[in-house]
């Protein structure tokens, strides 16, 4: 593989990162829906936009066309970037559990956000023999003593 083979994915994974940038929230649903749909329509209609409002998209400019042809080329972009767009929604829904009635719930949510930002509490395990005496350690098959019976 040549030097300029393997810059070309980035390449095309810059493209479409900014491409997808340029898009809004419904337009990447649409992008996304044309992965499955053999039409802009059945694609429009999927994600619940007028097939009329595509159309729009694509002559007041939006890289749909583009973005499609992209997408193909590198779905893991696309992912990443609907992650990220998706992030603050999904961390406001967790902070507005912590408003739950349930109790235990609300725990739950709390612990779980302060361990994002803290990590996990150190949870110390002692490991002894009964009654809390020294672990013993026996080794079978031990080659330093061989047994009288190996002779």
């Amino acid at each position: 593989m040549t030097a300029d083979n393997q810059s070309q994915p980035n390449a095309t994974s810059d493209e479409l990162e900014r491409t997808l940038a340029d898009l809004t929230l419904d337009q990447v649903r649409f992008v996304l829906s044309r992965q499955e749909c053999s039409t802009d329509k059945e694609a429009a209609e999927r994600v619940g936009v007028k097939p009329a409002t595509v159309k729009r998209w694509k002559y007041d400019g939006a890289p749909i066309d583009d973005a499609v042809r992209l997408m193909v080329e590198d779905g893991l972009v696309t992912a990443r970037h609907l992650r990220r767009r998706s992030l603050a929604k999904a961390m406001a829904i967790k902070i507005a559990g912590l408003d739950e009635r349930d109790p235990k719930l609300r725990q739950a949510i709390a612990t779980e956000i302060i361990e994002w930002e803290m990590g996990k509490a150190t949870q110390r395990q002692e490991v002894t023999g009964e009654d809390g005496s020294p672990l013993a350690i026996r080794f079978i098959n031990d080659w330093r003593n061989p047994s009288p019976d190996a002779t």
